[in-house]
Parts: C-alpha cells; sequence; structure tokens
C-alpha cells in the first residue's frame, strides 16, 4: 500500500462567549503547494505550504494562532501568520496522500481535497491540480508500456489494465504483472489510476455498487479518452482492444463492455460483478467476457451480495447474464481441464465453465478459484492464461 499521509492544520480561534455569533466548524483550509527538498540520495524534506479560508465567523485569518502538521508521527508547526511547515526525511519516490483540516472553538471543518504526491517529484502547485472529475489524459496522466517488438506498420493489441479499491496502477502491475507478458507478446499495456477519494482511497466509478462512495467523477469518458489518446499515438489494432480489471477495476471493465461494446472486443474481470439488472447494461454488440473468482472471497461475494445495501449478482450470474446477451447456443457447460492459477492452493483449483458458440465468434467462460480469497496468490502463468483468452477473441 501507497503510505499515506495526513497533514492535519489544527487552526485556533479567539472567542468571546458574551454576545457573541455562535462560532461554526471552519471550512475547509487548501494544500496549495509542496516542494520536495532532497536530502540525500534516498531522503527528502517536505515543505507544504496551506491558506486558510476566511468565511464570516467560521475562520479567520487574523485569528489564527498556530497551525500543527503531522505526518506518519512527525509533526512540524507554523507560527503566528505562517502558513507552511516542513516534515522531514521522507523517502524518495514515496506516493503521499496529502490534506489538510482546520479547527477552530466550534471544532474541526471538513477535510480538504486530498493531493497525491510522489517525493522526490517535481513541485506540485495548486494551478497544476487535476480536477476531481477530470476526464481528459492531459489532467489525469497514465503509464505505458509498448513492447520492443512494436512497429506503426503491424497495428498491436491493447490491454488496459485497472487496479482495484485502494490499489494503484502500480501495485497491480506488480501483482498480476502483465508486462512481461506484454513484452512477449506484442501487446501494448496501459495502466491508468483512479481518482481519490475523501478517505484517500484511489477509486472507478462502475456500477452503482462500487466504487463512487463520495464523488460521481466521470470514469467511462476518462478511460475512453486514453483509448482515444493512445489510438492517435500508436498503431493499435482496433479488432484487439481488451480491458482486464481486479475488483473495483473489474466492476469497471463490465461497465466499458457495456457502454462501448463496439470497441472493445473482450474483458476480463478478477473478483469484480457487471450490474445486477441487465436492463443497466446498455451493450450493443457482443462482448467476448471472462469471470474470475475464488469461491472464498469475503469482499466481493462468489455467490453475490450487497455493499452499502446496494446488492451485485453472483459470479455465475455475471456471465451468464453477458451469455444470454451474446446469444450463445448452449448452457454452462463444464471443462474438463483445470488450471493451477493459485500457488498457495495445492493441484489444480481453477475449474472453467464454458459458454460457447455466441454470436461473431465471442465466448463466454467463468473460471472458478476454489478456496481462493479476494487476492489469490497468483501464479507467475495467471497473466498469460488471461491473455490467451483475450487474444482468442478479437473483435469480429
Amino acid at each position: 500500500m501507497a503510505a499515506v499521509f495526513s497533514v492535519v492544520a489544527s487552526v485556533i480561534v479567539g472567542h468571546s462567549y458574551s454576545g457573541a455569533a455562535k462560532i461554526l466548524p471552519p471550512t475547509p483550509p487548501q494544500i496549495t503547494r509542496i516542494d520536495s527538498i532532497k536530502k540525500s540520495k534516498t531522503k527528502y524534506d517536505l515543505q507544504i505550504y496551506f491558506s486558510v479560508a476566511s468565511t464570516g465567523n467560521r475562520t479567520s485569518k487574523a485569528s489564527l494562532i498556530s497551525t500543527l502538521v503531522s505526518a506518519s508521527g512527525k509533526r512540524c508547526s507554523a507560527n503566528v501568520g505562517k502558513q507552511s511547515c516542513t516534515i522531514r526525511g521522507v523517502s524518495k519516490n514515496t506516493t503521499v496522500n496529502i490534506s489538510a483540516k482546520s479547527k477552530n472553538v466550534g471544532g474541526y471543518g471538513l477535510p480538504s481535497s486530498i493531493v497525491r504526491y510522489q517525493v522526490g517529484s517535481s513541485s506540485w502547485t495548486i494551478a497544476s491540480r487535476a480536477p476531481a472529475t477530470a476526464t481528459k489524459v492531459v489532467l489525469r496522466p497514465y503509464s505505458e508500456f509498448v513492447p520492443s517488438s512494436y512497429s506503426s506498420k503491424s497495428p498491436a493489441p491493447l490491454v488496459i489494465a485497472l487496479h482495484g479499491y485502494s490499489s494503484s496502477a502500480k501495485q497491480q502491475e506488480s501483482y498480476i504483472n502483465f508486462k512481461a507478458v506484454a513484452e512477449q507478446r506484442g501487446f501494448i499495456l496501459v495502466s491508468p489510476d483512479g481518482t481519490v477519494d475523501a478517505t484517500g482511497n484511489q477509486f472507478w466509478n462502475a456500477t452503482e455498487v462500487c466504487c463512487n462512495f463520495f464523488s460521481e467523477v466521470d470514469d467511462d469518458a476518462y478511460l475512453i479518452s486514453i483509448l482515444d489518446d493512445m489510438e492517435s499515438k500508436y498503431s493499435i489494432d482496433r479488432q484487439r482492444i481488451y480491458f482486464v480489471g481486479h475488483s473495483n477495476g473489474g466492476f469497471m471493465s463490465y461497465r466499458m463492455a457495456c457502454k462501448h461494446s463496439d470497441r472493445i472486443a473482450a474483458i476480463a474481470s478478477l473478483a469484480g460483478a457487471t450490474f445486477l439488472n441487465s436492463s443497466d447494461c446498455a451493450a450493443k454488440n457482443p462482448v467476448s467476457v471472462l469471470q474470475i473468482h475464488g469461491t472464498s472471497d469475503a469482499t466481493i461475494l462468489y455467490n453475490g451480495g450487497a455493499i452499502l445495501g446496494k446488492q451485485y449478482p453472483s459470479a455465475t450470474a455475471s456471465t451468464a447474464q453477458w451469455a444470454t446477451f451474446n446469444r450463445c447456443s448452449n448452457n454452462a457447460t463444464p471443462r474438463a481441464d483445470k488450471l493451477d492459477l493459485v500457488t498457495t492452493i495445492a493441484g489444480s483449483e481453477t475449474s472453467i465453465t464454458s459458454w460457447n458458440n455466441c454470436r461473431n465468434g465471442t465466448k463466454v467462460e467463468l473460471w472458478t478459484l476454489d478456496q481462493a480469497g479476494h487476492v489469490p496468490a497468483l501464479s507467475t502463468t495467471f497473466a498469460s492464461k488471461v491473455y490467451d483468452f483475450l487474444a482468442s477473441h478479437p473483435k469480429s
């Protein structure tokens, strides 16, 4: 997990009880600048600047006495009239989530917006902040991996990999290891990050269940802008555009298949789920679907469940819904062969159920990981097996 630095600004305000108006908790302050100051090859100091809002009797800059800033047990304070302080000795390349909240005699106010910052990178200023609802890649950069075999003369498949809730693109890659497969198999890999919610966790606004708990950012538009951007920069095989996601990223992959079935050939979801009601999925073209799910998943239940009172379908129902839409001619058919995809479970724990003879050559499969949890210890062959499924089902 990325280190989380919670920057707390405590603002003490003078107050007279006699005949005075009620003092309300302060409005949120605002992080305005973050500088990395190099102290050694591996350590930096963080100089953090913030502004204190002034709104009637809620916060007054003139009455500011002191500001306390804390980060992972380290503290610094700003004296009267100053609105910055320094957190010392932070490791280079650590990704930190920085926020602030102010306090007066009325109590603590709401926290500021979170600023996600990599220690040792260039200075961050409020002018460079991406809006919380940014849908353009210029405001929300993403990472890409292009295999050494790439040639503009030969269109390459594209895989867009989506991390789970509270995770990141970097953590997702470390977990699944798609880059090595991209190099071996010659596809381009894109790894974007979701936005940060009020609790400091990155998320995708996928279905009504997961995981837009705090905001309504249009991740659909953002991911399509990535696709458009990649097609403008590289020779992309438009018959081989795939989405892969874990957990919240799996939910988002289903959403993209529903909204953009004209562009997406296939998706793979590890521990995600589609919409509960098929009427919420506006797909117009068949899309090949691979659902991978552990029977002992206690976070997104294999047999379906609910998050904050909102229900999601089971792994079987998610795949069956797509098999119906794709007009597969057969019922669910168990395959005789099994896969060994989880290193901590002995033998070949993964059974395969297939729906075949679907429209336009598509296919639907459910890989059931017996006794596996939400974040199973994946084998080194997992990514290549997933790509085998994707690559076998281009758009027709």
